[in-house]
């Protein structure tokens, strides 16, 4: 009965949370998560070291180019519930190290209960970045947190959007990103994550020329640290063919 009713409350709250996802529809980003309740504790310090590497860019990249990128991030809980982040993504190819520029993130998440019911929150990034050797340029992005806890079941989504503050092209870009977990035994996690780059807000690109990405992916604990790893297949030509990610927490 009790396994029942979780499925039950599982069924009645995904027919909101779909209301925010996106339909299933260049190289990887720096930096590939979907954004939860996860945030550093007031006067917390932690260290995270992103890693993720494709195994080719798609037929239709702009950049065939698939380096492996490093992205270490310190983040601080300058507030409760208010955490400020620090990044600076590199690209290692061929033997040769080279930075991309630097981002800063804050983000809050409204208070919650911890292991059941609903939460939300945000996440706004200002970036000085450069992808793959092209131009830096400054960009904006702003991450809603929408996220679900139902017994096992986690449930995370960010109907993202991003802007260019500097460079021609000054499109507001949806970028949205979700996150489907089950907590299989102790702290470990397995579940799905799916991200879309689909292009210009006001006119989204065709269906085929979207960057997407559907990771088998787990979270998980090492000792008294957090890691994730997911293991990430392109659904379009304009996406990496293979992606294999990976987060780990100091």
């Amino acid at each position: 009965m009790h396994c029942g009713s979780g499925r039950r409350k599982l069924k009645s709250h995904l027919s909101w949370l779909v209301l925010w996802l996106p339909p299933l529809a260049g190289a990887a980003p720096n930096e590939i998560k979907v954004f939860t309740d996860e945030i550093a504790a007031y006067g917390e310090h932690t260290l995270e070291m992103h890693a993720n590497k494709s195994s080719r860019a798609g037929p239709l990249a702009e950049n065939r180019a698939s380096p492996l990128q490093l992205l270490p991030e310190y983040s601080y809980g300058i507030w409760r519930n208010w955490e400020i982040s620090l990044q600076f993504p590199v690209a290692v190819a061929q033997g040769q190290v080279r930075t991309n520029g630097y981002r800063a993130e804050f983000q809050y998440v409204a208070p919650h209960a911890d292991d059941e019911g609903w939460y939300r929150g945000v996440n706004v990034e200002f970036a000085n970045l450069a992808r793959n050797g092209e131009q830096r340029l400054w960009n904006v992005e702003v991450m809603p947190i929408i996220g679900l806890r139902v017994e096992r079941w986690h449930i995370a989504a960010n109907p993202g959007i991003s802007r260019p503050l500097s460079g021609p092209a000054r499109n507001i870009n949806f970028e949205p990103a979700v996150k489907l977990a089950y907590r299989a035994f102790g702290e470990n996690y397995f579940g799905v994550e799916y991200y879309l780059e689909a292009g210009p807000i006001q006119h989204w690109l065709p269906n085929n020329q979207r960057s997407q990405v559907l990771y088998l992916a787990w979270d998980g604990k090492i000792g008294k640290s957090d890691i994730s790893a997911g293991l990430g297949r392109g659904l379009s030509g304009a996406s990496d063919r293979w992606v294999l990610k990976s987060v780990f927490e100091f």
